[in-house]
């Protein structure tokens, strides 16, 4: 950087006080999180990554559909048209005792309904598989925890990883993307679950 350089609108930058008291508010929130994050994660002796990365909790409702209708949009788009994917949601509200059942196409209705204790079962077929997975949560405090994983082929209940891995299996038949080692199954089921390649 020449002298030249430092004239006219690049000059060198300084942080005043004012900008200072706003940086340590900011510095001490973001201790505070880590503090509090190390301690949870010690306390359930695995990172919350974990937790995150599969799924396996959403702040509310909205964070369920949003996930779903981005999910759809992007990776499950395929699968609509090639064999008949669809995709339902039921949730149970336990403080109205009211039940509402979403398809995919209704999902952006579902953002503006909080729910603060109750169920919700999502299901998604792969109709000209024969082959369904249905995840339930409980919902507490808003929040949805996964409570159960199950996985169908021919409305007959398998082991999951079992289901997993035949749909793997018809999804390597079916597209070159699965083939190439381009996505996993984990991103055809919708849920973050690790399943080994059969190849592997």
């Amino acid at each position: 950087m020449s002298k030249d350089d430092l004239k006219g609108d690049m000059t060198p930058e300084t942080i005043g006080t004012k900008e200072r008291k706003l940086i340590d508010q900011f510095l001490e929130l973001r201790q505070s999180y880590q503090a509090i994050t190390r301690q949870i994660e010690h306390d359930l002796q695995t990172p919350l990554d974990h937790y995150q990365q599969k799924r396996l909790f959403y702040l509310d409702v909205s964070d369920l559909t949003h996930f779903r209708l981005n999910f759809f949009d992007t990776v499950g788009y395929f699968l609509r048209e090639s064999l008949a994917t669809t995709y339902h949601l039921e949730i149970w509200d336990r403080q109205t005792h009211q039940k509402r059942c979403y398809s995919l196409d209704e999902l952006q209705r579902v953002s503006h309904w909080q729910v603060e204790q109750g169920t919700a079962v999502e299901t998604v077929t792969y109709g000209k598989l024969g082959y369904r997975i249905r995840r339930t949560f409980d919902i507490y405090n808003q929040r949805l925890y996964v409570s159960k994983t199950e996985f169908f082929d021919a409305n007959e209940q398998i082991p999951l990883v079992d289901g997993l891995m035949l749909l793997q299996q018809e999804l390597n038949d079916h597209t070159l993307w699965i083939r190439g080692n381009l996505l996993r199954i984990k991103d055809f089921a919708g849920f973050k679950i690790e399943v080994q390649h059969l190849n592997d």
